[in-house]
């Protein structure tokens, strides 16, 4: 007989992972003994021989407990010792990294006990087992241990206690393991329980607006269908146009009912422990226009609590408003007396008494190619990990930008990012990006060592840096944002990035956003960029029409247009005149070579709207416009030298508006001529210095049509594409792209001509 010890490390801890070794080691007949520590779980088992132990870890990669996220595994055999049977031992504390698992959405099992009359949780809104339930928006501290969460101050009852110490029950060391005699029940001001529910149920039913306290907050409710419900939400939020997410009970009502195809990636994500809001095309959808309004993209989630099954089970439409529990830019509520002075227009409150300790947001996904792309970051997602092939010499800080803000904390071998901040626009989400930054270096019990931040000194992120006394290092935007992509895809080197959003600060002051980097032999080049062209201070951003008006002006288009320009927008010579006068004397003016920018005023220009009501609203009318013409390969042209010239581009979408070409028509190829231009730029840069690797990273890659075309173009072409799937292609995932720039730095991957170069 041999002994060998298996050293697993990843989600591995409150996930039902000792219970599965323990029952595997008993059907193997192999003795020994499992333990928790601070690094993830030890097994030590007596075998035959080395092919019985290489079985033994087989199984373990391949039947893991679901919720369960194995990072690595080691082996190795040591000094014989003798076991008579398999045990579960006590765990013991090191000072190594452990993980902690996201929330998870309700299981096939707890919901069967959920509606069994016979089962002692019958219509217990806080079901929860190994499997399901809340874990990263309950927990304090490490070890992930009931004393250190939220669930502390609910003592188990006799039955709970049996089933958390049964290491054959579903709930064996489940945490928030509780029932309705000893765990936490929901209220309103009027009922408790059972009741409570079915009277806020009434209140959707009868046209009004509930808020509800959820897994990671709040979330503010209606029924999706009805029309008055929804415009009395969009003005109480300050949201006219930005589309909310609804909640279904389960998947059949959309695929039998509803007869919506999905894919079986989209029907695995929708369904899946991380339960996210999934971005659907359903231009045609049974529910209210003002849910999504211009708009072919609907966001659906799944009830993923007991709570929200119960809730729609008294609900008498098959869909509901499920949006964040805030007003317009402020962080969700996660507790009573935050949520009745926030959200006073509901007509009715549904609380619980389960305090949230970290506020989590509903996650946000597609599918591209057949693989999720997450949008938002958040519950069911954070704080996985990222991987590194080598360890950080020091704790590394990165404290993302001011729009979507993320954190991101490198310790070790891994980068942490945080759940969805969001845009740190007042005193509310700043004092929910610090605490976020305290609790997650609290949770991982590792204070930075050192803080990157955005270029931009005028970022709440780089001032709250400054002020910290700690070593602080400033990243260009985009570069962060090229290596957000490469860190998720374990590259190192050798990469051609394509960085497309609306803003960052470039290292010459201007506003970049339309960059192609090159990464070889450790020298990061930017190899071309969009030809800057003048943005109206910030009101470029808001009023996307500027914008559109400054295109036409830089390329001698404006004087032979303005009669267009007049008619799609209802405006006058006089306006007309005096933004080209401000254009002129470049008064309060920047040069730019924004890509979001580009994709708003196209946008703009094909619909006549004149304002954005939220960040790229125009850019993404002008996907919805282009997803009603099928796809072809027609483009405009674009010029590329030392710069990416817009100018025949421009010049072709102003020629079919005239012609009267189908706006559609005219919105693919705008798509197309991107997507052909980024594959003309990617074989320029391989002729020349022989790179195959590319990396599409920024907000505009949200554009599901032009990342579908790029990287079937590039696919075609013979180019391995890096996409995004752990972390967004937004701005939520720079805070890992800071942490992966000092790890390419400290391992010698960046050449010092790097620094000066910038």
């Amino acid at each position: 007989m041999k002994t060998f010890l298996v050293k697993v490390q990843g989600v591995v801890q409150g996930v039902g992972f000792r219970p599965f070794i323990y029952n595997l080691a008993k059907k193997l007949n192999l003795p020994g003994e499992v333990k928790n520590t601070s690094s993830g779980v030890e097994i030590t088992v007596n075998t035959k021989n080395k092919k019985e132990v290489a079985k033994f870890i087989e199984i373990i990669k391949t039947d893991a407990p679901l919720l369960s996220h194995i990072v690595d595994i080691q082996c190795k055999e040591i000094e014989f010792k003798h076991f008579d049977e398999f045990k579960i031992i006590k765990s013991e504390s090191k000072n190594d990294i452990t993980f902690v698992s996201p929330d998870a959405a309700l299981c096939k099992k707890c919901e069967n006990e959920l509606f069994n009359p016979n089962d002692r949780r019958y219509l217990y809104p806080f079901i929860n087992c190994i499997n399901c339930g809340p874990r990263y928006s309950i927990v304090k501290e490490i070890p992930y241990d009931r004393e250190n969460t939220t669930m502390s101050i609910f003592k188990m009852c006799k039955e709970c206690e049996e089933e958390y110490n049964s290491v054959v029950n579903r709930r064996f060391h489940a945490q928030p393991n509780c029932c309705s005699i000893c765990g936490p029940n929901v209220y309103t001001k009027n009922n408790k329980g059972f009741d409570a529910i079915k009277e806020v149920a009434k209140v959707v039913n009868d046209g009004g607006i509930i808020a509800l306290k959820g897994l990671g907050g709040y979330h503010l409710i209606c029924d999706a269908t009805n029309d008055e419900a929804i415009k009395k939400l969009r003005i109480h939020k300050k949201r006219e146009y930005k589309p909310f997410a609804v909640m279904i009970k389960d998947l059949n009502i959309l695929t039998d009912k509803y007869k919506l195809k999905l894919s079986n990636t989209e029907k695995l994500i929708i369904t899946s422990p991380q339960s996210p809001i999934l971005i659907v095309n359903w231009p045609n959808h049974p529910l209210s226009e003002y849910v999504n309004p211009l708009n072919n993209r609907l966001g659906i989630m799944i009830t993923y609590t007991p709570l929200h099954k119960l809730l729609l089970n008294f609900i008498n439409t098959d869909f509901i408003v499920a949006t964040s529990g805030n007003l317009r830019d402020e962080p969700i509520a996660i507790d009573e007396e935050s949520a009745e002075k926030t959200l006073q227009f509901v007509d009715l409150f549904l609380h619980h008494n389960r305090p949230i300790h970290n506020r989590v947001d509903d996650s946000v996904a597609t599918v591209i190619n057949n693989q999720i792309y997450i949008l938002r970051r958040a519950r069911g997602f954070a704080p996985y990990p990222i991987m590194l092939k080598k360890s950080l010499n020091k704790v590394v800080l990165g404290v993302g930008t001011h729009l979507k803000n993320t954190i991101s904390l490198g310790v070790k071998n891994y980068i942490f990012p945080s759940q969805y901040v969001g845009d740190l626009d007042n005193i509310k989400s700043i004092k929910f990006f610090e605490e976020t930054i305290d609790k997650i270096q609290k949770l991982f019990k590792s204070k930075a060592d050192l803080i990157i931040t955005d270029l931009h000194p005028d970022y709440y992120t780089s001032k709250y840096a400054s002020k910290i006394n700690k070593p602080q290092i400033s990243l260009q935007h985009h570069v962060a944002h090229f290596f957000s992509v490469m860190a998720e895809n374990g590259i190192e080197d050798n990469c051609i990035g394509i960085i497309f959003d609306g803003l960052g600060l470039g290292c010459d002051k201007k506003i970049w956003g339309g960059e192609v980097f090159t990464f070889c032999n450790g020298i990061l080049e930017r190899y071309t960029h969009i030809d800057y062209s003048l943005q109206i201070g910030n009101a470029s951003s808001k009023k996307p029409f500027l914008m559109t008006i400054s295109y036409l002006k830089k390329y001698n288009l404006l004087n032979e247009n303005t009669l267009l320009l007049k008619k799609i927008y209802n405006i006058d010579d006089n306006e007309i005149s005096f933004i080209n006068s401000l254009l002129d004397k470049k008064l309060n003016c920047i040069e730019t070579s924004s890509m979001g920018r580009l994709f708003e005023a196209v946008g703009s220009l094909l619909s006549g709207v004149k304002e954005n009501e939220f960040e790229g609203h125009t850019a993404i009318i002008l996907e919805s416009i282009a997803e009603q013409s099928n796809d072809m390969e027609d483009h405009y042209k674009i010029s590329i030298d030392d710069t990416i010239k817009l100018k025949n581009l421009i010049r072709g979408v102003i020629e079919d508006l005239k012609k009267g070409t189908q706006k559609e028509i005219i919105a693919r190829k705008f798509h197309n001529s991107i997507a052909n231009m980024i594959l003309n730029i990617c074989i320029k840069i391989r002729d020349e210095k022989n790179l195959t690797n590319v990396a599409l990273s920024g907000g505009v890659f949200q554009n599901i049509i032009l990342t579908k075309k790029t990287v079937n173009l590039l696919n075609n072409a013979g180019f391995k594409v890096a996409l995004h799937q752990k972390l967004p292609p937004n701005d939520g995932g720079i805070s890992a792209g800071q942490v992966y720039y000092y790890y390419l730095k400290t391992n010698k991957k960046l050449d010092g001509k790097f620094e000066k170069f910038w």
